[in-house]
């Protein structure tokens, strides 16, 4: 059957060169904005969002996990919320020695910015205030009461996590997301290209090429922004964010190696494939930096416990 398909794409290739080419790399477009969509909104930085019950009906709640300094953590209850009910958050710094401080929500309008995207609600709400250190973390339960009835913690028995980052400025940014974004885009192309049967050692390079710009260059810059820290992946931690970008980088260096001057080993080329689209499965930040407050450092070796219930 791949006989068939491989016969009947080259007669159509051979024929419109321009279409076939085109239709490869919409396909590889598509393909890298759901990869990326899928993995920013499953990451532990994500905002989380959901509903709680409570006999008159659900809430809707959305808990900010992710500031930069000078802004408070937004936390909110979003209208319509049910007739006496009341909230409130207990929190404290992550790995610290602080007592938990209680802070009520009250009525108005809470306003989320992300992104350079900034949405505002009615309903009940509380700020955090925010911390001063990059890679400093919160952890935090939100109790949602009715009446004089005993308050229920909306996550059970885990707290949520939220960590605070430097301002990365807005060119550093964008930069690094164009380029990872082209890697990815150049890597799926790639392999489609191999599959097919056609011309992608070029793109090997070019595959190669931006994931070093992106993954490797503005990457740590970006980091060093956000957290003061240039890699945290091997050999100096198990940030999985560096560490499967590393991974990437050594597969496809071999592929190349493998398709230097006539070889031709596609084998080697879906390997790396398969390796970029698995990566991309495993939530952006998790296992990142985060400032220890009884030491007074950063630490970059571990992750903290994942934050909240599911969505």
């Amino acid at each position: 059957m791949r006989r068939t398909f491989s016969t009947i794409w080259k007669k159509f290739a051979e024929r419109r060169p321009r279409l076939a080419g085109g239709f490869l790399w919409f396909l590889a477009v598509a393909l890298t904005a759901l990869c990326i969509a899928f993995q920013d909104k499953t990451g532990p930085t994500y905002p989380l969002e959901g509903q709680f019950p409570t006999p008159e009906g659900p809430v809707r709640f959305k808990f900010l996990r992710s500031e930069s300094i000078g802004t408070d953590l937004s936390l909110a209850l979003i209208d319509p919320v049910p007739s006496g009910v009341s909230a409130f958050v207990k929190y404290r710094r992550f790995m610290s020695d602080d007592e938990w401080t209680v802070l009520s929500f009250r009525r108005g309008q809470i306003s989320f910015t992300r992104r350079g995207r900034s949405e505002t609600f009615e309903g009940l709400g509380a700020a955090l205030p925010s911390l001063k250190e990059r890679a400093g973390k919160y952890e935090f339960f939100v109790f949602v009461r009715r009446g004089e009835g005993r308050p229920e913690s909306v996550t059970g028995d885990r707290p949520v996590l939220a960590r605070y980052k430097g301002v990365v400025p807005g060119w550093a940014l964008i930069a690094h997301i164009l380029a990872i974004f082209a890697s990815m885009t150049i890597a799926i192309r790639t392999v489609l290209e191999a599959f097919v049967n056609g011309n992608f050692k070029w793109m090997l390079w070019a595959t190669i090429g931006s994931l070093v710009l992106g993954a490797f260059l503005l990457g740590p810059l970006v980091q060093w922004y956000a957290f003061g820290v240039w890699w945290s992946g091997v050999p100096f931690g198990y940030d999985l964010t560096d560490n499967k970008v590393l991974a990437e980088l050594l597969l496809w260096l071999p592929a190349a190696f493998l398709n230097r001057g006539k070889r031709r080993n596609r084998s080697s080329v879906y390997l790396a494939g398969a390796a970029t689209l698995a990566v991309y499965f495993i939530p952006h930040s998790l296992f990142g930096s985060q400032f220890d407050y009884r030491s007074g450092t950063a630490e970059t070796t571990r992750g903290g416990r994942p934050g909240g219930s599911p969505r």
